[in-house]
């Protein structure tokens, strides 16, 4: 014949387990219906995210990345095309072994399918670890909704 358990404490402590085990399983199906019922991110809300990217994958020295975020058409004010961007990212990431961006007034303007975004940037850059150079530029961008996602059709930078 089995023994019943009469241990106080341990009934106390299986009955509060059941109790947050019950909170807590009511509490991930809330949150999991919340996360069904929001919509996914708005257009101007993708082009920064897009934006931020490109910056954190530039710190990163993740080319592949930042080639992977170019329309087809890709050009720049100068007539640079992707392979041109490519080669130019390849010796920066030599030369600099750190690097920081910071993105300054981001501004996004969403019509229809291209956006047109503006902002002010500062790169800092050195082979140690301490900034040896830097420079702050104003940044012109064109994104270009393609299959549901942004990708960078026009970029345009000039120092400040």
């Amino acid at each position: 014949m089995a023994q019943k358990n009469t241990d106080p404490v341990r009934n106390f402590l299986f009955q509060r387990l059941n109790q947050l085990g019950l909170r807590w399983w009511f509490s991930l199906m809330l949150g999991i219906g919340l996360l069904a019922c929001t919509s996914p991110a708005d257009d101007a809300t993708q082009v920064r995210q897009g934006v931020e990217l490109l910056a954190k994958a530039i710190e990163q020295h993740e080319r592949e990345t930042i080639m992977q975020r170019l329309d087809d058409d890709f050009r720049t004010r100068e007539g640079l095309l992707p392979q041109d961007i490519n080669r130019m990212l390849f010796v920066q990431f030599r030369q600099n072994k750190q690097i920081q961006v910071f993105l300054f007034d981001l501004d996004v303007n969403v019509m229809s399918s291209t956006a047109d975004v503006q902002l002010e940037a500062l790169l800092l850059g050195s082979s140690q670890w301490l900034p040896e150079r830097g420079s702050r530029y104003r940044v012109q961008m064109r994104w270009n909704k393609r299959d549901g996602e942004w990708l960078l059709l026009r970029l345009d930078w000039q120092p400040t």
